[in-house]
């Protein structure tokens, strides 16, 4: 799995596309989950944060950028294979978000990054078959 995620997170075409993918994936799930209109982005922190979460092994000394990179380019590339849904991975971040409310900044952080790392790992198991966490 970690040859996979370098030769992945290396592509910028697929971390640039996966920042769209993610924002957009966000964006709804908020405004799903809250009923409101809503557009942003996902904080590097977060996806940084959902690859701990996830237990994943990253090269030392990245930052949560080049962290990011690794989550957004990973569900890029599941979606374009078809591995992974955009109405499912809403329903796993909205589902999230609703779990702990969005009254505080640092507990929907949390939650989104918590949902981020379930979207991440099924996208991983996707793409390198059963047993391929961690």
């Amino acid at each position: 799995m970690y040859g996979t995620l370098q030769v992945i997170s290396k592509d910028k075409g697929l971390s640039r596309l996966g920042d769209a993918f993610v924002n957009l994936v966000y964006s709804s799930a908020k405004s799903r989950s809250s009923g409101k209109p809503f557009g942003g982005k996902v904080p590097d922190r977060v996806l940084s944060r959902s690859l701990s979460i996830a237990g994943v092994r990253t090269p030392p000394r990245l930052n949560h950028g080049e962290r990011g990179d690794i989550v957004e380019g990973t569900l890029a590339y599941a979606w374009m294979r078809g591995l992974l849904t955009l109405e499912e991975a809403v329903g796993v971040l909205e589902a999230g978000l609703r779990g702990v409310g969005c009254d505080s900044r640092q507990k929907e952080e949390e939650g989104a990054a918590k949902a981020f790392s379930a979207i991440f790992l099924t996208a991983i198991k996707r793409i390198c078959g059963p047993g391929a966490e961690g």
